[in-house]
């Protein structure tokens, strides 16, 4: 998400920083922050690497350290190659309805949303209309929150808790927000308000 004026950019869950890296060199745009909506495997394998690419700030809740620091256990867990180097410890931790200015008009806003993790976070944009969710809220659908069988994350969520983010936060911006959802087609907060079953 960048300023078309500055130039400048941020990153929202960087799975495979070789991807974005090219998005990001293709547009001319420069990374100033890596923002984590939650520490799972998938939404931060790539931190390190675009990090050192680009030297963007990482930003995560502080709530989800212990999973940023246990990634090579996820990956254990899920089968995948874990990092050859631990991740970078965060350079800020985001709070709930901290408002930040990264330059010109390319501000967030961030929503803590517990529920799929302790520090789940939405990072609301308001110049473009833009709510980049994670794994809270799916079109149709809502963040897992059962993980039987997979130990580095059991006890990590709350099935209640993700129906109050959802409610008392999400689905509270204006209904023609587009939401970018961690897996999955992006939807709105109106539709999601009329259309999904876990929350009418």
């Amino acid at each position: 998400i960048g300023d078309d004026e500055t130039q400048e950019a941020v990153v929202v869950d960087p799975g495979d920083a070789e991807e974005v890296l090219q998005i990001l060199r293709s547009k001319g745009l420069k990374c100033k922050q890596v923002l984590v909506t939650h520490g799972h495997l998938d939404h931060i394998l790539g931190a390190r690497e675009l990090k050192e690419a680009t030297g963007a700030a990482i930003v995560i809740n502080a709530q989800d350290l212990p999973l940023w620091e246990r990634v090579g256990a996820q990956c254990a867990d899920f089968g995948v190659a874990a990092p050859l180097a631990p991740l970078p410890a965060p350079d800020a931790f985001c709070e709930d309805a901290q408002e930040v200015t990264v330059s010109g008009s390319l501000r967030y806003r961030c929503l803590a949303c517990p529920g799929h993790t302790p520090g789940s976070t939405s990072f609301v944009f308001p110049e473009s209309k833009l709510l980049c969710a994670g794994d809270t809220l799916f079109r149709g659908g809502i963040g897992r929150t059962s993980w039987a069988g997979i130990p580095s994350l059991v006890g990590t969520s709350d099935s209640v808790m993700i129906l109050h983010s959802i409610k008392d936060k999400l689905l509270r911006e204006d209904p023609d927000t587009r939401v970018i959802t961690g897996h999955g087609p992006e939807t709105t907060v109106g539709m999601e308000r009329t259309a999904n079953p876990f929350v009418r």
